[in-house]
């Protein structure tokens, strides 16, 4: 699992990284009030996406490795069909989706459908040579996609700033990266009526339901700004809230992708289990805590570095809210919700999930009109909040039991050390550099060293001991 891990991670993680150079490119060349509108209208293709498309892979993906080699195609062509069928609802969401946030004309309709409908295909695409091992097509898929979504957008824009340019470069990254991995399929329309049709609705339909929930839960906030407020508010929020999510889930991801499947080894022996979270729970604070802590230090630096002194229009407190949000959200995620799956009792996650949207949405209401894009960030934290309270109450009324190991409290204590030195200490205080990107490497690299200094003198027995027996 973990091999399988390592053919797929590199490229996945710098997908990732390419997603906040794309951030930095839209925010720096597109007004506040421009990217608010490019922020809708993206946010309208991943809620189409969920509806129409991405339920499907998620059904392909679980129900094709079953099938013999040489049904493959013919499941896999199912799957696209059911795809095309979904274009002509699709095309109806998208109008109504523009249309609910007053974006709905001619030319935003076709660039917003353009952009759903290449990025479903390249996304069926790329699960499909995922799960047809074909390693190297979908390498070369992900990374010439990551890089042609920055070079044409930037390149561009740069020539003619407008929103639409933006929707059909990353429109045009997505046709020519979905090439690398194309397959001709035998398509039709008569095969949705057979039992493996049958198979992906019954599996993937309560799948649909479950995203939908989720992306709308956790973009509502987007709607009610631009409703509440104005669109250049929606710029602003949308863009920070981006950077963090991105970043929360990149970090996440380093310790979730490669411990998950070996937690699920052990989930036979409960002493066992118990442990390998409790370790799997160290290694995930170890990588957290320090970095978003770190991030909220050095966010002034970091956010001009990656958008612009306007989107620090509303102070530093909404970043700061937000990063409490996005780690609650993962640490639920990549964690509290563990012990609902290790007892068998996932069927309380799409209920937590509901009930966590409705909470956000009354939240918004009632905090926008007072606090504003502030009070759009509280409301981010008390839905996280409340639905990761719920998921490990139910967690442990099931019988799961959670430990937490000694070396989280010192990972605490040890990142409040160095948030409390490191905001001191800032290198800018001591050297003059002409170029900010290397003023926050320093501190970063200080941070880190403020960090595990900490975390050995609270270890420091273990350290001593190791020392001992590297000595011998």
């Amino acid at each position: 699992m973990f091999k399988a891990l390592l053919k797929y991670a590199p490229v996945q993680i710098f997908a990732a990284i390419s997603v906040f150079a794309l951030i930095s490119i839209h925010t720096k060349l597109l007004t506040t009030t421009e990217y608010g509108m490019l922020a809708l209208m993206l946010l309208t293709v991943e809620i189409v996406r969920a509806v129409a498309a991405q339920w499907i892979n998620l059904s392909m993906l679980r129900l094709l490795p079953s099938k013999s080699s040489d049904q493959h195609s013919y499941f896999a062509a199912i799957a696209c069909s059911i795809i095309l069928c979904c274009t002509l609802p699709a095309f109806a969401l998208v109008i109504l989706g523009l249309y609910l946030t007053e974006l709905l004309s001619l030319n935003i309709l076709i660039a917003t459908f353009i952009l759903f409908f290449t990025k479903a295909l390249y996304l069926f695409y790329l699960e499909l040579a995922r799960v047809m091992e074909r390693l190297n097509p979908y390498r070369l898929a992900v990374l010439l996609q990551s890089v042609l979504a920055i070079v044409l957008t930037g390149g561009f824009l740069l020539i003619r700033t407008d929103m639409l340019i933006a929707l059909l470069s990353l429109s045009l990254s997505y046709f020519l990266a979905g090439l690398l991995v194309f397959t001709p399929l035998n398509l039709g329309f008569k095969k949705l009526r057979g039992a493996d049709a049958k198979a992906i609705y019954t599996y993937g339909l309560p799948l649909m339901v479950s995203g939908l929930v989720a992306a709308i839960s956790t973009r509502l906030d987007r709607y009610f700004i631009a409703d509440s407020l104005d669109l250049a508010q929606t710029g602003i929020y949308a863009a920070i809230s981006n950077i963090l999510l991105g970043i929360g889930a990149l970090i996440f991801m380093v310790v979730a992708l490669p411990g998950y499947p070996e937690l699920t080894k052990k989930i036979n022996d409960k002493a066992m289990l118990y442990k390998a979270h409790g370790d799997y729970l160290t290694l995930l604070m170890f990588i957290a805590v320090p970095s978003l802590v770190g991030f909220c230090v050095l966010a002034e630096p970091i956010t001009q570095l990656l958008l612009s002194e306007e989107y620090l229009s509303q102070g530093l407190t909404i970043i700061y809210i937000l990063c409490a949000g996005v780690f609650v959200l993962n640490i639920k995620a990549h964690y509290i919700d563990h012990g609902l799956q290790f007892s068998l009792h996932t069927k309380y996650i799409p209920r937590i999930s509901l009930a966590s949207f409705v909470i956000n949405l009354i939240a918004l209401i009632i905090l926008i009109p007072i606090y504003g894009l502030t009070g759009a960030a509280w409301a981010f934290v008390i839905a996280n909040t409340v639905s990761c309270i719920a998921s490990l109450y139910l967690s442990i009324k099931k019988g799961y039991k959670f430990n937490v190991p000694t070396q989280v409290y010192k990972i605490l204590l040890a990142s409040l050390c160095m948030a409390l030195l490191l905001s001191q200490l800032r290198i800018h205080n001591y050297l003059s550099i002409d170029t900010p990107i290397l003023y926050i490497l320093l501190d970063i690299i200080f941070g880190v060293l403020i960090f595990l200094t900490v975390m050995g003198l609270l270890n420091y027995k273990k350290c001593k001991l190791w020392v001992t027996q590297y000595e011998k």
